[in-house]
Protein backbone atom coordinates (compact mmCIF):
# COMPACT_ATOMS: atom_id res chain seq x y z
CA UNK A 1 0.00 0.00 0.00
CA UNK A 2 1.45 3.49 -0.77
CA UNK A 3 0.12 7.22 0.99
CA UNK A 4 0.20 9.69 -1.65
CA UNK A 5 -0.12 13.11 -0.32
CA UNK A 6 0.18 16.17 -2.67
CA UNK A 7 1.87 19.38 -1.63
CA UNK A 8 -1.07 21.97 -0.66
CA UNK A 9 -3.90 18.66 -0.74
CA UNK A 10 -6.04 17.71 1.88
CA UNK A 11 -6.98 13.98 0.10
CA UNK A 12 -4.88 10.71 0.53
CA UNK A 13 -4.72 8.54 -2.09
CA UNK A 14 -4.59 5.10 -0.83
CA UNK A 15 -3.22 2.36 -3.73
CA UNK A 16 -3.73 -0.85 -2.79
CA UNK A 17 -1.58 -3.56 -5.05
CA UNK A 18 -3.67 -6.58 -5.72
CA UNK A 19 -0.78 -9.35 -4.32
CA UNK A 20 -3.75 -12.11 -4.64
CA UNK A 21 -1.62 -15.36 -5.95
CA UNK A 22 -4.34 -15.96 -8.27
CA UNK A 23 -4.30 -12.74 -9.58
CA UNK A 24 -3.58 -12.01 -13.71
CA UNK A 25 -4.94 -16.04 -14.55
CA UNK A 26 -7.97 -16.80 -16.57
CA UNK A 27 -10.91 -17.04 -15.06
CA UNK A 28 -12.26 -20.53 -14.26
CA UNK A 29 -15.16 -21.78 -16.95
CA UNK A 30 -17.74 -21.01 -14.02
CA UNK A 31 -16.09 -17.52 -13.01
CA UNK A 32 -16.31 -16.94 -16.51
CA UNK A 33 -20.23 -17.69 -17.22
CA UNK A 34 -20.87 -15.31 -14.05
CA UNK A 35 -18.64 -12.35 -15.30
CA UNK A 36 -18.42 -12.81 -18.78
CA UNK A 37 -20.17 -9.91 -21.26
CA UNK A 38 -23.48 -12.25 -21.90
CA UNK A 39 -23.76 -12.71 -17.99
CA UNK A 40 -26.07 -9.46 -17.61
CA UNK A 41 -28.29 -10.48 -20.09
CA UNK A 42 -28.81 -13.54 -18.84
CA UNK A 43 -29.49 -11.98 -15.29
CA UNK A 44 -31.85 -9.65 -17.09
CA UNK A 45 -33.78 -12.96 -18.66
CA UNK A 46 -34.90 -13.90 -15.11
CA UNK A 47 -35.72 -11.05 -13.71
CA UNK A 48 -38.36 -9.86 -16.36
CA UNK A 49 -40.41 -12.60 -15.36
CA UNK A 50 -41.28 -10.26 -12.00
CA UNK A 51 -44.99 -8.79 -13.16
CA UNK A 52 -43.70 -5.67 -12.11
CA UNK A 53 -40.22 -5.13 -13.86
CA UNK A 54 -39.62 -2.08 -16.02
CA UNK A 55 -36.09 -0.55 -16.73
CA UNK A 56 -35.39 2.07 -14.05
CA UNK A 57 -35.19 5.87 -14.75
CA UNK A 58 -32.34 7.77 -15.56
CA UNK A 59 -32.85 11.10 -14.13
CA UNK A 60 -30.63 14.24 -15.23
CA UNK A 61 -29.22 16.88 -12.22
CA UNK A 62 -28.73 19.78 -14.36
CA UNK A 63 -28.51 22.25 -11.30
CA UNK A 64 -25.77 20.19 -9.57
CA UNK A 65 -23.58 19.45 -13.26
CA UNK A 66 -23.52 23.17 -13.84
CA UNK A 67 -22.64 24.12 -10.14
CA UNK A 68 -19.48 22.15 -10.17
CA UNK A 69 -18.73 22.91 -14.10
CA UNK A 70 -19.38 19.62 -15.78
CA UNK A 71 -21.86 19.17 -18.76
CA UNK A 72 -24.32 16.59 -17.90
CA UNK A 73 -24.85 14.30 -14.51
CA UNK A 74 -27.41 11.24 -14.39
CA UNK A 75 -28.87 9.56 -11.55
CA UNK A 76 -30.04 6.33 -12.06
CA UNK A 77 -33.08 5.65 -9.61
CA UNK A 78 -32.95 2.00 -8.50
CA UNK A 79 -35.68 2.98 -5.33
CA UNK A 80 -38.41 1.30 -6.75
CA UNK A 81 -36.14 -1.28 -8.58
CA UNK A 82 -39.17 -4.44 -8.68
CA UNK A 83 -40.49 -3.01 -5.39
CA UNK A 84 -37.74 -4.18 -3.46
CA UNK A 85 -36.28 -0.57 -2.77
CA UNK A 86 -32.64 -1.32 -3.48
CA UNK A 87 -30.53 -2.85 -6.42
CA UNK A 88 -29.09 -5.03 -3.33
CA UNK A 89 -31.68 -7.18 -3.46
CA UNK A 90 -31.96 -8.37 -6.81
CA UNK A 91 -29.61 -11.35 -6.49
CA UNK A 92 -31.84 -13.92 -3.90
CA UNK A 93 -35.10 -13.62 -5.80
CA UNK A 94 -32.74 -14.39 -9.16
CA UNK A 95 -31.44 -17.21 -6.49
CA UNK A 96 -34.57 -18.81 -5.90
CA UNK A 97 -35.76 -18.61 -9.36
CA UNK A 98 -32.54 -20.63 -10.67
CA UNK A 99 -33.40 -23.16 -7.94
CA UNK A 100 -36.87 -23.80 -8.65
CA UNK A 101 -35.62 -24.41 -12.76
CA UNK A 102 -33.07 -26.61 -11.68
CA UNK A 103 -34.89 -28.92 -9.22
CA UNK A 104 -37.77 -28.45 -11.95
CA UNK A 105 -35.58 -30.43 -14.68
CA UNK A 106 -34.55 -32.69 -11.72
CA UNK A 107 -38.02 -33.81 -11.03
CA UNK A 108 -39.18 -33.22 -14.65
CA UNK A 109 -36.54 -34.85 -16.36
CA UNK A 110 -36.61 -31.91 -19.25
CA UNK A 111 -34.93 -28.86 -19.70
CA UNK A 112 -36.88 -25.98 -18.25
CA UNK A 113 -37.11 -22.31 -19.66
CA UNK A 114 -37.60 -19.67 -17.21
CA UNK A 115 -40.73 -18.40 -19.01
CA UNK A 116 -42.48 -21.83 -18.02
CA UNK A 117 -42.01 -20.90 -14.59
CA UNK A 118 -45.99 -20.40 -14.45
CA UNK A 119 -46.35 -23.60 -16.11
CA UNK A 120 -48.41 -26.64 -13.93
CA UNK A 121 -45.98 -29.26 -14.16
CA UNK A 122 -43.37 -26.07 -12.55
CA UNK A 123 -45.93 -24.77 -9.78
CA UNK A 124 -46.38 -28.19 -8.39
CA UNK A 125 -42.27 -28.60 -8.13
CA UNK A 126 -42.27 -25.10 -6.55
CA UNK A 127 -44.97 -25.93 -4.10
CA UNK A 128 -43.04 -28.58 -2.97
CA UNK A 129 -39.78 -26.40 -2.31
CA UNK A 130 -39.19 -24.64 0.55
CA UNK A 131 -36.47 -22.23 0.83
CA UNK A 132 -34.24 -20.89 3.53
CA UNK A 133 -32.11 -17.73 4.29
CA UNK A 134 -30.60 -15.61 6.77
CA UNK A 135 -30.51 -11.79 6.67
CA UNK A 136 -30.56 -8.42 8.01
CA UNK A 137 -33.40 -7.16 5.61
CA UNK A 138 -32.56 -6.99 2.22
CA UNK A 139 -31.75 -10.19 1.19
CA UNK A 140 -34.36 -11.93 2.91
CA UNK A 141 -37.06 -10.26 1.63
CA UNK A 142 -35.74 -10.50 -2.11
CA UNK A 143 -36.09 -14.31 -1.37
CA UNK A 144 -38.84 -14.23 0.17
CA UNK A 145 -40.53 -12.33 -2.82
CA UNK A 146 -39.08 -14.77 -5.48
CA UNK A 147 -40.38 -17.88 -3.60
CA UNK A 148 -44.25 -16.14 -4.05
CA UNK A 149 -44.03 -14.77 -7.20
CA UNK A 150 -42.92 -18.86 -8.16
CA UNK A 151 -45.21 -20.30 -5.77
CA UNK A 152 -42.63 -22.07 -3.21
CA UNK A 153 -42.50 -21.60 0.76
CA UNK A 154 -39.89 -19.25 2.69
CA UNK A 155 -38.00 -19.37 6.19
CA UNK A 156 -36.30 -16.03 6.74
CA UNK A 157 -33.90 -16.82 9.74
CA UNK A 158 -33.14 -13.17 11.07
CA UNK A 159 -30.95 -12.35 14.89
CA UNK A 160 -31.70 -9.65 16.98
CA UNK A 161 -31.28 -6.89 15.70
CA UNK A 162 -33.12 -6.91 13.65
CA UNK A 163 -35.99 -4.19 13.14
CA UNK A 164 -39.62 -4.61 13.84
CA UNK A 165 -39.89 -3.26 10.67
CA UNK A 166 -37.60 -5.02 8.08
CA UNK A 167 -39.21 -8.63 9.77
CA UNK A 168 -42.62 -6.56 8.66
CA UNK A 169 -41.26 -5.64 5.58
CA UNK A 170 -40.00 -9.42 4.51
CA UNK A 171 -43.26 -10.89 6.03
CA UNK A 172 -45.90 -9.06 3.48
CA UNK A 173 -44.51 -11.77 1.02
CA UNK A 174 -45.79 -14.94 2.68
CA UNK A 175 -42.48 -15.99 4.52
CA UNK A 176 -41.98 -17.72 8.03
CA UNK A 177 -39.83 -15.31 9.72
CA UNK A 178 -38.10 -17.38 12.44
CA UNK A 179 -35.99 -15.36 15.17
CA UNK A 180 -32.70 -16.42 16.15
CA UNK A 181 -30.69 -15.58 19.28
CA UNK A 182 -27.34 -13.80 18.61
CA UNK A 183 -25.32 -12.06 15.88
CA UNK A 184 -26.21 -12.70 12.03
CA UNK A 185 -23.75 -15.27 12.29
CA UNK A 186 -25.60 -17.12 14.49
CA UNK A 187 -28.19 -16.65 12.39
CA UNK A 188 -26.44 -18.23 9.29
CA UNK A 189 -25.71 -21.34 11.56
CA UNK A 190 -29.26 -21.86 12.53
CA UNK A 191 -30.69 -21.36 8.75
CA UNK A 192 -28.00 -23.58 7.63
CA UNK A 193 -28.76 -26.08 10.23
CA UNK A 194 -32.35 -26.09 9.93
CA UNK A 195 -32.05 -26.50 5.93
CA UNK A 196 -30.08 -29.63 6.04
CA UNK A 197 -32.27 -31.04 8.65
CA UNK A 198 -35.40 -30.58 6.69
CA UNK A 199 -33.67 -30.99 3.16
CA UNK A 200 -34.60 -27.30 2.22
CA UNK A 201 -33.25 -25.48 0.09
CA UNK A 202 -31.10 -22.71 0.75
CA UNK A 203 -29.97 -19.37 -0.27
CA UNK A 204 -27.47 -17.74 1.80
CA UNK A 205 -24.71 -14.48 2.16
CA UNK A 206 -21.67 -15.57 3.70
CA UNK A 207 -19.58 -12.80 4.60
CA UNK A 208 -17.00 -11.83 2.84
CA UNK A 209 -17.89 -15.25 0.23
CA UNK A 210 -21.12 -13.65 -1.86
CA UNK A 211 -24.13 -15.48 -1.98
CA UNK A 212 -24.42 -19.35 -2.05
CA UNK A 213 -27.28 -21.20 -3.05
CA UNK A 214 -27.92 -24.71 -2.72
CA UNK A 215 -29.81 -28.23 -1.93
CA UNK A 216 -29.63 -28.20 1.85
Amino acid sequence: MQYCLPPNRLEVHLLHFNSHPDYGKSLGDADAEMLGQSAPREVERFLSCWPHHRSTPLLGLPSLASRIGVHSIHMKDESHRLGLGSFKALGGGYAVVRLLLEEAERSIGRRINVGELHEPDVRAVAAGMTIGCATDGNHGRSVAEGARLVGAKARIFVHDDVSARRIAAIAQFGAEVIRVKGTYDDAVAEATRMCAANKWLWCLILHGQGMSASHG
